[in-house]
């Protein structure tokens, strides 16, 4: 499932909604700060990555904050091997 699906798919449940365009901004669609907080603790889950709130009301759309995350995502460090002698 790609990051856009898993934001979609997110804001579909907390905004209780069958369809959510990807360019339709998260207030225009219904959301309120609380259901804003409740959207990124869901995606951090999800995703493992955390986005700050402030972020969250700048981006708006489900494909900005998409798009942010798989940034997030590409530039946290790669985990260091753990070879078997070292656990």
């Amino acid at each position: 499932m790609s990051t856009e699906d898993q934001v979609a798919a997110v804001w579909r449940e907390l905004l209780e909604l069958d369809t959510v365009p990807v360019d339709e901004d998260f207030f225009a669609l219904g959301g309120h700060s609380m259901l804003a907080v409740q959207v990124l603790h869901r995606l951090t889950e999800l995703t493992g990555l955390e986005l700050e709130l402030e972020d969250f009301f700048e981006l708006g759309t489900v494909a900005e904050v998409a798009a942010e995350l798989d940034r997030l995502r590409a530039a946290r460090p790669a985990a260091e091997p753990v070879f078997e002698g070292e656990l």
